[in-house]
């Protein structure tokens, strides 16, 4: 296959958020969606090497000026001057700094990363010790992601960026930042510890933008939630709060403990649904224990009352029968807190399955939930066809945001699955997705519990 430079472009957001990738200084080629991308095969002698855009750009293999692009973003304008290609990964805790003084007021910014689409922000990367997402290889490997710029190209970028001074006016195209470490821009060890947790950990860019805040600042949740919601609703502002609790538990120069952000975040109980299968919902009840529900481990509730939980989490209470038919029956009705022990009604789905509840097992109800709860409270509705690809308007009714989402394209048991990796899809938000498809339903999704 000829080998073809890589662009990526992503769609314009509510927010105004747009990212785009393009060559300068000669024929710019059609761009496309990234998702629309064909894989492409370099030559042979096109090896790339991996270097830190941030060291590249001190040892002078890179020439790198970045530049104000509003509240949400930064533009970064790559040349390659190595002499050879090279893939630049963007570190997490980058900071675009405003080193011109007070005087040009205007705001400084922590970067996301360049896989990001609009409204997502950070790598998504499973932390160490991270257990159950699906996303991660088998091999336990996970790349990084870059951009591959060939000898002499010169590469323009949007990178989502949140900031780091509030109330101080955004940053215009005129602009100029220095870049640099995150420990470099601030003495401030939670500052260093939420900037880099964030871009490696991965949420919607509304939680980034309220731990800032929240961290640089001094601003209380309840100010941000207060507004219109536009950068932070209140669902964001609760999970922000959770991971600055993660990082106020964290000592200094250690990664945040994974288990503070995911674990009690989903609780799950079995009930009788006709007072006839007590002991199989017992032995459904013990088998959920270190079993995963939308890739976060699942607590097992126990009693009649809902479970203590410190926010946000949410309550799925499952009722299991056996029909006459022998099929295994369950009613779902999920709860949700955003403040601790404060549950409210989420909604209510079911399911049916095509065997007796004496071989319906606790794996099996783990995978039912996943897809009902994936369909219940994520809706997928197409907004625009053409001749090769549907763009879908995914919106997120959970209280958490969506680290990933499996779109079927098709009705059919048959269809291929298509998997949007590091979405960032925030609670009470949506995006918009290209997918190769005339119709398209949510398969499954996968949070990081932030």
């Amino acid at each position: 296959m000829p080998w073809r430079h890589l662009h990526l472009v992503r769609a314009l957001s509510a927010a105004g958020l747009v990212g785009s990738l393009m060559f300068l200084g000669g024929a710019v080629a059609t761009a496309r969606p990234v998702d629309e991308l064909e894989p492409t095969t370099p030559p042979p002698d096109s090896a790339t090497e991996t270097v830190d855009l941030l060291k590249a750009s001190r040892s002078g293999e890179l020439e790198v000026e970045a530049t104000g692009q509003g509240q949400d973003q930064v533009r970064l304008t790559i040349r390659n001057t190595s002499g050879k290609r090279l893939g630049v990964i963007i570190p997490p805790g980058l900071v675009a700094a405003n080193t011109t003084g007070q005087g040009r007021g205007f705001q400084s910014m922590g970067l996301g990363a360049i896989t990001n689409r609009p409204g997502g922000f950070g790598q998504f990367q499973p932390p160490a010790g991270a257990a159950g997402f699906q996303s991660i290889p088998i091999n336990g490997v996970v790349e990084q992601p870059s951009l591959a710029i060939p000898a002499d190209e010169t590469l323009e970028v949007s990178i989502p960026a949140v900031c780091l001074d509030f109330g101080v006016n955004p940053p215009s195209p005129g602009d100029g930042f220095t870049l640099m470490d995150v420990n470099e821009f601030t003495d401030d060890v939670r500052a260093q510890t939420a900037l880099r947790g964030l871009a490696l950990w991965g949420t919607s860019q509304g939680v980034a933008q309220a731990v800032m805040w929240r961290v640089r600042d001094d601003v209380s949740f309840e100010r941000m939630a207060a507004s219109d919601g536009k950068v932070v609703n209140a669902h964001e502002a609760a999970l922000a709060a959770r991971f600055v609790d993660a990082v106020d538990a964290t000592a200094v120069d250690q990664p945040i403990d994974p288990s503070l952000l995911t674990e009690g975040r989903v609780h799950v109980q079995v009930v009788d649904g006709d007072r006839s299968a007590q002991s199989e919902v017992q032995r459904l009840n013990e088998g959920l224990a270190g079993l995963h529900l939308l890739g976060l481990p699942i607590q097992v509730a126990e009693g009649p009352e809902p479970p203590s939980a410190q926010a946000p989490a949410i309550f799925v209470k499952v009722a299991v029968a056996e029909t006459s038919a022998g099929t295994t029956r369950g009613r779902i009705v999920v709860s949700y807190c955003s403040s601790d022990d404060r549950w409210r009604p989420l909604g209510k789905t079911a399911f049916e399955e095509r065997s007796t509840i004496a071989v319906f097992d606790s794996q099996d109800l783990a995978r039912v939930l996943d897809a009902e709860l994936a369909r219940a409270f994520v809706a997928v509705k197409t907004v625009k066809r053409s001749a090769t690809s549907t763009t879908l308007r995914v919106e997120n009714r959970l209280p958490f945001s969506l680290a990933g989402v499996r779109v079927r394209a098709g009705d059919s048991p048959g269809s291929p699955v298509v998997p949007f990796a590091a979405v960032g899809v925030g609670p009470a938000r949506s995006i918009m997705l290209p997918i190769q498809a005339d119709q398209a339903r949510i398969e499954s999704v996968e949070l990081n519990g932030l």
